[in-house]
This record gives structure tokens, C-alpha cells and sequence, in this order.
């Protein structure tokens, strides 16, 4: 049995979050538009507020928790909005988060977990403050994901070989109006479907639903395995997608 290429394989990324609730729930604004509030699931009593981090994934959960226990130590804590932290800590109290952050109880990952599979994980790491009307809690998540990478049509990791046998839409545009949308700001290049169903490749040849053409060996592929492949010819530009419209 031939192994999984590498590029298709899953992985390891963490996710630490910093996340800020109140007791009350607050009006929360977003592109000009009024957010509902309601209260958490995971922290009853509680409403979400703001984040206090920006949403960096990291490749190690060494770099997850020096990326929290930095937040809290210099009280870095605005988002990717620049919005700052509804509460300022004393020193003393930063010091004191910082330790029992790192006191606190981090799980391992399970072997062979696949997020396209398989329930999500709870968080390998949490930690909550309550700081006057505010609480803030700091978890490190399990993200594991494919990587994007480039290779050719006829090699064994082009990805178009992992969506085999799924139901694909194919979608191309021409290279016409690729360049000029480059060239002209006001201009959208028009994404035509070609067709939708099952994926097949006999050599060269790529088959998706009725539709059918052969590529030529070094076309350069772009993609990720098991979820989408760009490629093309001299007259168009296509992209393959697990993506269905119903």
C-alpha cells in the first residue's frame, strides 16, 4: 500500500485565544452593522465582549503558551482592531495570572485526529479570571490543517489525485480576463461553472461530472489535498473545489 504523500498529511497548529466576557451583556458593532448578544454556552452568565488577542496560529504548544504568558506578562491584550482591553491589571496581578497559567493542566492532542472526521477537541488548555465585571480566559486550541503547496499535474502528490471519486465543482475563467482584471481595478473576471460530480484521472486526463479534458504533464498545480486544486492551460484557468452549490 503506497503511503499518503506528505503535503497531504495533517499538520500540527494551536490556536491560543485570549477572550474577554461581561457580566452585562454590551451593544457590539461590526462593519456598521449591530451584533446580537447572547449569553455563553460555555460561561453561563457571562457575554462575549471582545477578543484580546490576534488570532495567531502557531506550529507548537511551546510557542502557544509563550505567546499567552507575553499577552498577560505585558498586558498586551488588544485585537486585530487595535482594540485595548476593557480592564487594566496591576502588576502584581499580571504576575499572578502568569503563574497559575502556567500551573494550569494542558492534554495531549490524540493521535491521528482528523478535524474533517472527527468531533471537535475540547480546548487542551483553559484558564479563566474573573477580573471585577470582566472575565478573561486564555485557551490554547488543537488546529491541525493541511498545508497549500505547488507541484505538477503528473506527479503522485498533485492533489487533484486526493478528490478522486468526491463530488468537485469545476469553475474557470479565461486568461483574457485574469489579465485584465491585473490591469484594469474596475474590472471582474467572470468565474464560469463547467461542471459538478465525481472526479476521475486516467493519466492526464482529468473527468469531472460530463466534462473532460488532458493536461499537460508539467502543468504547475496549486492547492490543498482532500479540498481544492488550481491549475491551467493556454486559454483558461480552472479550480477544482469540494465545494458544492445547492
Amino acid at each position: 500500500m503506497n503511503e499518503i504523500p506528505k503535503e497531504w498529511q495533517l499538520e500540527p497548529h494551536y490556536q491560543p485565544s485570549l477572550l474577554w466576557f461581561s457580566r452585562e451583556p454590551h451593544t457590539r458593532w461590526f462593519i456598521g452593522l449591530e451584533t446580537p448578544l447572547r449569553e455563553s454556552e460555555d460561561y453561563p452568565g457571562w457575554y462575549f465582549l471582545q477578543r484580546g488577542d490576534r488570532m495567531r496560529m502557531v506550529d507548537s504548544l511551546e510557542e502557544a503558551l509563550t505567546e499567552l504568558k507575553s499577552r498577560l506578562k505585558h498586558w498586551n491584550l488588544s485585537d486585530l482592531f487595535g482594540q485595548t482591553a476593557p480592564y487594566q491589571a496591576s502588576k502584581s496581578e499580571r504576575k499572578r495570572m502568569v503563574v497559575e497559567l502556567l500551573e494550569a493542566p494542558i492534554a495531549t492532542p490524540p493521535p491521528n485526529h482528523d478535524p474533517d472526521r472527527d468531533q471537535p477537541l475540547p480546548p487542551l488548555l483553559e484558564r479563566k479570571w474573573e477580573l471585577g465585571n470582566y472575565l478573561l480566559v486564555a485557551t490554547i486550541e488543537y488546529t491541525p490543517f493541511r498545508p497549500e503547496f505547488r507541484t505538477r499535474f503528473d506527479q503522485p502528490n498533485n492533489p487533484i489525485r486526493s478528490l478522486v471519486g468526491k463530488v468537485c465543482t469545476l469553475q474557470a475563467a479565461t486568461q483574457a480576463d485574469l489579465e485584465r482584471e491585473d490591469e484594469d481595478e474596475d474590472f471582474e473576471a467572470e468565474w464560469e461553472e463547467l461542471s459538478v460530480g465525481a472526479v476521475h484521472l486516467e493519466g492526464n486526463r482529468l473527468t469531472v461530472g460530463f466534462w473532460s479534458h488532458t493536461f499537460k504533464a508539467d502543468t504547475l498545480v496549486f492547492g490543498v489535498a482532500f479540498e481544492e486544486a488550481s491549475f491551467e492551460d493556454e486559454n483558461m484557468s480552472y479550480y477544482l473545489s469540494t465545494q458544492v452549490q445547492k
